[in-house]
């Protein structure tokens, strides 16, 4: 957890220290969003879909169709209910997934919408929502599609992302999840 912290404070310093004239010649936004996040894959065995949140500085030139974004995300996903031997309670817990993200965005041409494609990766950090348990650092993937809407001086936007989370077989695997994100961008 301290070192997602760290990366996310280190890539916001970075943004921060460029130049005035690059700064005027590009343009940027704050997004911030939430919805649900689906397990896929052998996650979807034991997990049911859960929540999703989303913090983004996106940055571009209005001219240009490619920019890049930087993402925060938040995501937990609650355990499906497995009855134990004993006619005890059903066993539950939730994941917990934080990620640090880079991305590049391809925005194709619109009016009052357009849509983009997104893809990147970045550092995830997972952990299972039981008392003792450790958190995991990973490295990952993810690739989406979106679309933004103006709404005066600020943007809604709604995205679907694939994430591909790689572990070793030994931590569980790779796991795969899609948050399904609305939010805006100011």
């Amino acid at each position: 957890m301290k070192c997602i912290c760290q990366l996310v404070v280190v890539a916001f310093v970075g943004l921060a220290t460029i130049s005035t004239a690059a700064v005027a010649q590009k343009g940027y936004a704050i997004g911030i969003g939430g919805g649900v996040a689906i397990p896929v894959g052998k996650l979807s065995d034991t997990q049911n879909t859960g929540a999703n949140g989303l913090l983004s500085l996106a940055l571009g030139v209005a001219e240009l169709p490619v920019g890049f974004r930087i993402d925060g995300l938040y995501a937990k996903v609650t355990r499906k209910s497995i009855n134990l031997p004993a006619s005890g309670p059903p066993a539950t817990s939730d994941f917990r997934i934080l990620g640090a993200l880079g991305n590049v965005v391809y925005a194709f041409s619109g009016t009052s919408a357009k849509t983009y494609l997104i893809a990147g990766g970045g550092l995830y950090n997972t952990r299972f929502e039981l008392q003792g348990a450790k958190s995991e650092n990973h490295l990952g993937l993810n690739a989406g599609a979106g679309v933004t809407f103006g709404l005066g001086p600020i943007a809604s936007f709604i995205e679907a992302r694939y994430h591909f989370i790689s572990r070793q077989p030994a931590q569980g695997g790779v796991l795969h999840f899609v948050p399904i994100t609305i939010g805006f961008m100011f």
